[in-house]
């Protein structure tokens, strides 16, 4: 998988509302955000490779990233 975005920084006008949610998802790790070293990342896919076993790998990008297209042998490069 291929995603760009720098961290996320504390001074970011949308870092409340992105610790919100991710709160509201995962509330055990509230204790987390006590940490120093806590980073959260924003993370938008370019592309993506999925291999699930023989014959069945898949792609992704961004324009469309729940439409997986099935990787023939002739696609293998693109």
């Amino acid at each position: 998988m291929r995603c760009c975005k720098p961290v996320l920084r504390l001074s970011a006008a949308d870092y409340a509302e992105v610790k919100e949610r991710y709160l509201a998802r995962f509330p055990q790790s509230a204790m987390m955000f006590g940490f120093a070293d806590l980073a959260l990342w924003e993370l938008r896919l370019q592309d993506a490779h999925l291999v699930l076993g023989f014959a069945q790998a898949y792609l992704s990008n961004a324009t469309a990233p729940l439409a997986w297209l099935h990787q023939r042998p002739e696609q293998k490069g693109n």
